[in-house]
């Protein structure tokens, strides 16, 4: 028997498309467990991005707070000190001057702040990173070996009696006020503004944790409700613990940033300002003293060293009353009587004008370093005693506010981080009972 088979051609061919999916592709996502599951997952990464959130802002918080601490709030000083030091300086120098016998305490005075000045230039270089900066304390440091230099030559004739000495002298205080004094004020000026910058840098609302929270906050009560009402169970234990964990995390963490926030704006605001004025009082005090003192050293200038003094002394009594009159400001009770030792300090200098101008040297002189209660110097020392200590609360004050900011912030990046972590654990064990069922 003959069996004829068909040409392979002629053959009927199986089909060649793929298998058609049981299901379109994403079909789990839309079913109930499907979406049980996208809502546990989007929850526990609310959950781990608070977490990251908080951490990286508090730690950022954390760490601009001690940089200020431990180098710009003391970089500012220095370069305070610099300028306040050089001051003095000017005006011991001036002082020690014009008497017949230089006196000792007057000189260790002038020594003293050169001494200090030195000081805070090696503390000032060591924590400067700016180029610009660096140059200009550079530049500092050399005019003011240039300065000592002019000093003891002064000094030197002055000593033998010769006349050039107060031309060594005039030469020395104009290098000190219109080069040294003004850079070392750009640079204490720099210095504070980093100072506040920074400062300020550690008050700003953090937006991004404020909206992962509520974004988590409104996700978790939408998934609650929408949960309720398909599972027909009013309460997720998961999702209520992990609520909770959120609300401590929030009013835990809203705390610490608020305590932090608040110290750091006093810092700002109220201390830092402070120091800021009273320093420049302090400042403008040495500048109106190396006046006077000039005024009976360089005879022909005596109406320019006048108007000098004056307008210093006008000057200090308008930011002595600006600073009284504020609410804020930091020990008042140490500069309660400075406006009338100012007033004092007027009236000395205008019996100083009085005798210069009938040319009487030696009575002017003796008003300028007496020390009755109607001479000058008394109301100066006393009026450069309270800066002083007012600078010094100030910046005890200062550096409390950012200790204080630094502390409030303590535990909160643990408590943040473990709070929200167990929140979004909290949910994926609320959620796991109910994938089961769908089993």
């Amino acid at each position: 028997m003959t069996v004829e088979l068909a040409h392979p051609s002629t053959e009927p061919l199986g089909s060649r498309s793929p298998l058609e999916p049981a299901h379109p592709r994403w079909w789990f996502i839309s079913t109930t467990p499907g979406r049980i599951l996208t809502i546990g997952v989007i929850l526990a990464t609310l959950g781990v991005l608070s977490a990251f959130a908080t951490s990286t802002t508090i730690n950022h918080r954390q760490q601009a707070l001690s940089t200020v601490l431990n180098h710009t709030e003391p970089l500012a000083f220095a370069a305070g000190q610099l300028y306040t030091t050089l001051s003095v300086a000017d005006a011991a120098a001036a002082t020690a001057f014009i008497a017949q016998t230089e006196p000792r305490t007057v000189r260790a005075r002038y020594e003293q702040a050169i001494t200090d000045a030195a000081v805070a230039v090696t503390r000032a270089s060591s924590g400067l990173t700016d180029e610009r900066l660096v140059q200009l304390l550079g530049r500092i440091n050399a005019e003011l070996a240039v300065y000592t230099g002019l000093i003891e030559i002064a000094r030197t004739n002055n000593r033998a009696g010769n006349p050039v000495g107060s031309s060594y002298l005039s030469e020395a205080s104009a290098l000190m006020q219109s080069t040294i004094l003004p850079d070392a004020q750009r640079l204490y000026q720099e210095t504070s503004a980093r100072v506040d910058s920074e400062t300020t840098a550690s008050t700003q609302i953090p937006a991004p944790v404020i909206l992962i929270v509520t974004t988590t906050v409104l996700f978790g009560a939408f998934a609650h409700r929408w949960l309720a009402r398909r599972t027909r169970r009013r309460i997720n234990p998961g999702l209520v613990a992990g609520a909770l964990a959120i609300m401590v995390m929030v009013i835990w963490v809203g705390t610490a940033l608020a305590i932090s926030t608040a110290g750091s704006r006093s810092a700002k605001n109220t201390a830092a300002e402070s120091l800021k004025t009273v320093t420049n009082l302090a400042i403008t005090a040495q500048q109106a003293r190396a006046d006077q003192t000039l005024s009976l050293i360089r005879r022909g200038d005596e109406e320019v060293r006048k108007q000098s003094f004056y307008q210093r002394i006008d000057t200090m009594q308008q930011q002595l009353n600006d600073y009284l009159s504020r609410p804020d400001a930091v020990d008042k009770s140490d500069l309660r009587g400075a406006g009338q030792l100012l007033t004092r300090w007027r009236q000395a200098n205008d019996r100083i004008n009085a005798y210069i101008t009938v040319g009487n040297y030696r009575a002017a002189t003796q008003v300028a370093l007496g020390h009755d209660e109607d001479d000058a110097t008394p109301a100066f020392d006393k009026l450069e005693d309270a800066l002083t200590k007012t600078m010094e609360q100030s910046r005890s004050q200062l550096r409390g506010d950012i200790l204080n900011a630094r502390r409030g912030l303590a535990g909160a990046t643990v408590g943040g981080v473990v709070l929200s972590l167990g929140a979004a654990i909290a949910v994926a064990l609320g959620l796991w009972p109910r994938l089961n069922e769908y089993r």
